[in-house]
């Protein structure tokens, strides 16, 4: 932890530097208070010297406003540091999340990543604007408080050995009782934000089943244990108040009675016994303050820790930052190859993609057929480097995609999902996201290549406003703007993962052969994985998958009564446009 935030800090050095200056000059005021009111007790209630009194008086106004200033700005100061080290924080552990593949988002959980990147980065925040308004202070007022109660009454200075060891007894057991809430905390937070986020992305399949109260004991089950356990946390930090405010008072207590002996003795004035409650007050506020820290490390370190995790994952497949950028070429006549491919998620048993051999000519039309699980969208997802192949190579143009420049490969070969997703903003906006210098006359021939120019004219054209999602239109609609945004894009190979399944047969019979024309006018390539087998008759070459592995390639022709799988799909494709 202390190496995470330092290094973030270090920008920071001149704003840290003032900061320290502040706090001396608060704290010095906060010193000098009790001993200006010793001597105006002693120097001048006490001998009736009013024009004492007057003059330390005025010199306390000073002091206390100036310790007030001095105080203000450290705080705001201290504020202003916390938040910027909050924000690059916040700002790595996106960027790093926007370099994970698949199976690192999968492993870590969309949950944990939305309370990595929001609740523990507010942890450590916290903990940085604590260290900064009390990590100087605490030291500098506790050995100015001991040296100046000494300096008052070296004879009370007992008091002081046996209230402080006590108070930091008190708060290191606090501490240690307070470590494994937090960290059950942070788990619970993750559980109530997966379990909130499914049920909202999940909310359509929800009411369709009428399982709301099943979702309602859900959450009500991960709510109700994280509030369990931030009751017993938060009553074990309130309790740890007036446990010091109780020894603080008995502190107070003491010094009076004591002090007020050797003052009947005449040893010592009424002002340095209350000068040295001041002190004493001083010294043992100090380790209330310290307090806030000690209380803040448990959860902080967990935070820590959970953020450091997420920054030290290695980058995933097709990272900017995992790559060696090895310059991939220009189009040539190679194309996408895969050379024994084989694919295995954290965790499964068995492989996702096995011995996969495949050459995919540039400006071919290639068609991927298989049950589901067979293992078409994995791999996909390998020819376009978002999952990195546990054996053998992704060769686009002779250059391995895990040492190529990302950037110019994703431009080369695009991944256009089935499950399409829209950002909020208008509809030339998100068409845009892949081409940001697309003209609008370029804009609306991608709408009629993907057949969903009659969408955008029925929303009232490309400055349209479209919700988060594009929730507001249907499956289809969604498919057919997604398909001309990545028409946009113009790369090499088009990967087309189902992504047209929303479509009745017919429109999407249109819209393949839209997709197919607009690629060969290109010269791209396209590779399609489908459930439906119309037009398949047409493809250059056909892949069936079955379980991983390549049990069928060659044309329509050549896989027909030779392929076992093939003939299946067939048949079941019969059998189901017959029904």
């Amino acid at each position: 932890m202390t190496a995470l935030l330092l290094s973030r800090l270090r920008p920071h050095a001149g704003s840290l530097a003032l900061l320290c200056l502040l706090q001396v000059a608060a704290v010095g005021g906060t010193l000098w208070l009790p001993a200006l009111n010793a001597r105006l007790i002693d120097d001048g209630v006490a001998q009736g010297e009013v024009a004492t009194v007057w003059s330390l008086g005025s010199q306390m106004l000073g002091v206390g406003l100036a310790q007030l200033l001095a105080a203000a700005l450290a705080m705001v100061l201290g504020a202003r540091v916390a938040a910027q080290v909050a924000a690059t924080l916040r700002y790595e552990v996106f960027e790093r999340v926007m370099h994970l593949d698949a199976a690192q988002v999968r492993a870590v959980g969309a949950g944990s990543l939305l309370t990595r990147c929001g609740n523990d980065v507010l942890q450590l925040q916290m903990l940085v604007l604590t260290c900064c308004t009390v990590l100087l202070t605490v030291p500098l007022t506790m050995t100015g408080a001991i040296v100046l109660g000494l300096r008052e009454d070296p004879g009370l200075a007992w008091l002081m050995a046996v209230a402080v060891p006590a108070v930091a007894l008190v708060l290191g057991l606090f501490a240690w009782w307070a470590v494994p809430g937090y960290r059950r905390m942070q788990g619970q937070i993750d559980d109530v934000n997966l379990v909130l986020r499914e049920q909202l992305t999940g909310l359509r399949v929800v009411r369709a089943f009428t399982r709301e109260r099943h979702e309602q004991r859900r959450f009500e089950r991960a709510n109700d244990a994280l509030v369990d356990t931030s009751f017993g946390v938060g009553r074990l930090y309130l309790s740890l108040g007036p446990v010091v405010a109780l020894l603080m008072n008995a502190g107070g207590v003491a010094v009076v009675w004591f002090g007020g002996m050797r003052v009947s003795a005449g040893e010592i004035g009424i002002g340095s016994v209350t000068a040295f409650i001041a002190y004493l007050l001083q010294l043992m506020s100090s380790v209330l303050m310290a307090s806030a820290i000690v209380m803040q490390l448990p959860r902080a370190r967990v935070s820590a820790g959970r953020v450091r995790e997420l920054l030290d994952l290695p980058p995933g497949a097709g990272s900017v930052r995992g790559a060696r950028t090895a310059p991939v070429p220009g189009r040539s006549r190679d194309g996408l190859r895969m050379e024994g491919v084989e694919l295995r998620h954290p965790g499964s048993p068995g492989a996702v993609l096995e011995h996969v051999d495949l050459h995919l000519p540039p400006g071919s039309h290639t068609v991927l057929l298989g049950s589901t699980g067979s293992g078409k969208t994995a791999l996909l997802q390998a020819l376009a480097a978002q999952l990195t192949p546990t054996r053998g190579r992704v060769l686009l143009e002779g250059v391995d995609l895990a040492e190529a420049d990302p950037a110019l490969a994703r431009r080369r070969v695009l991944l256009v999902p089935q499950r399409a997703h829209l950002f909020g903003g208008s509809v030339a906006d998100n068409l845009r996201y892949g081409a940001p210098d697309a003209s609008d006359d370029e804009l609306w021939e991608a709408l009629r290549a993907a057949h969903a120019d009659d969408v955008v004219a029925g929303l009232g054209g490309l400055d349209a406003t479209l919700p988060p999602g594009g929730l507001t239109l249907s499956g289809g609609q969604r498919q057919r703007l997604c398909l001309a945004r990545a028409l946009l894009a113009r790369p090499d190979h088009y990967l087309v993962d189902d992504a047209l399944s929303a479509l009745d047969a017919r429109t999407e019979a249109a819209v393949r052969e839209a997709l197919l024309a607009w690629a060969a006018s290109h010269g791209a390539g396209v590779v399609t994985a489908t459930q439906r087998l119309a037009g398949v008759e047409r493809a250059d070459r056909v892949v069936v998958l079955d379980r991983g592995a390549v049990v069928g390639l060659g044309t329509h022709d050549e896989l027909a009564g030779t392929c076992r799988a093939y003939d299946e799909l067939l048949d079941a494709d019969h059998e189901g446009a017959l029904a």
